[in-house]
C-alpha cells in the first residue's frame, strides 16, 4: 500500500541516525531606515521552522532502508514529521515518564498570541524555558504548531499552570480544549528542493546522506 503523508514520525524521522541537525524558526522581517536614523521592521510573513539533517555512516542495509523513503519524499505533495531531536523531551523529563499517560491540553490563550496556559499535566510537572511544545490547529487542512518555551511554569496540584511565553507567536486558528505534545512535538516538512545530498558509497558504507527541509502549512 503506497504511503500516507505526513509520514509519521516513527515511519521516518525516528529511524535516521542522525550524526547532526540544525533546527530554527528565523525571522522573515524587513527593515528600512528613516532620515531620523530609526529603523522600522515589518514583518514579511509567517515564521516557518527549518533545519538540515546530516546522517552518520550507514551500513548498505540501513542505506537500503533510509535512501528510497528519502526519494520518495524529494516528490511535489510528499511530507513527513520533523521534530528537533536534542531536545525531543522536556528538560525535566528527558524519557518521557514523569508525563506518562497525561493528556495535557490548552487551558488559556493570553491577548497578545506570546503566552498560553496549560491544563491536565501531574502535578508540580516543570515545563523549561527551551522546551518545545506543539499541538494541531485549523481545518482544512489540520496544520501542525510548534513553539519554544521561553518562560516556563509550573503545574499546581490541579495540573494547570501558569503563564508560558513561547515563540513564534500563536497563530490564529488555536483552540481552548486543543491536545498538546511535549514529547517529540513535530512540524509537518518538506524536503527543500535541490538540497538532497545520497551521500558517498564505498564497498560496505554509505555517508555523507543529507538533506534541508522546511515546515509546510499546507
Amino acid at each position: 500500500m503506497a504511503l500516507a503523508f505526513p509520514l509519521a514520525r516513527e515511519s521516518f524521522f525516528d529511524l535516521l541516525p542522525v550524526q547532526r541537525i540544525t533546527f530554527d524558526c528565523p525571522e522573515q522581517v524587513q527593515t528600512a531606515r528613516t532620515g531620523g536614523g530609526e529603523i522600522l521592521a515589518a514583518d514579511l510573513g509567517p515564521r516557518l521552522w527549518s533545519g538540515e539533517v546530516t546522517l552518520g555512516r550507514l551500513t548498505r542495509a540501513e542505506a537500503a532502508s533510509v535512501l528510497p523513503l528519502l526519494s520518495v519524499l524529494r516528490s511535489a505533495g510528499a511530507s513527513f514529521l520533523a521534530y528537533d531531536v536534542t531536545r525531543a523531551a522536556p528538560l525535566a523529563d528527558p524519557t518521557g515518564s514523569i508525563l506518562g499517560a497525561a493528556t495535557p491540553e490548552i487551558l488559556e490563550l493570553v491577548a497578545g498570541s506570546r503566552e498560553l496556559r496549560l491544563g491536565g499535566l501531574p502535578a508540580g510537572y516543570i515545563v523549561s524555558s527551551g522546551d518545545y511544545l506543539g499541538f494541531a490547529y485549523g481545518s482544512g487542512p489540520v496544520r501542525q504548531a510548534l513553539h519554544r518555551v521561553v518562560t516556563g511554569a509550573v503545574a499546581a496540584g490541579d495540573g494547570s499552570t501558569g503563564t508560558i511565553e513561547v515563540t513564534p507567536p500563536l497563530r490564529p486558528g488555536a483552540s481552548l480544549g486543543a491536545a498538546v505534545t511535549l514529547v517529540k512535538p513535530a512540524i509537518k516538512a518538506v524536503i527543500e528542493p535541490g538540497s538532497t545530498d545520497p551521500g558517498a558509497v564505498t564497498r560496505w558504507l554509505t555517508e555523507g546522506i543529507a538533506f534541508r527541509f522546511i515546515q509546510t502549512l499546507r
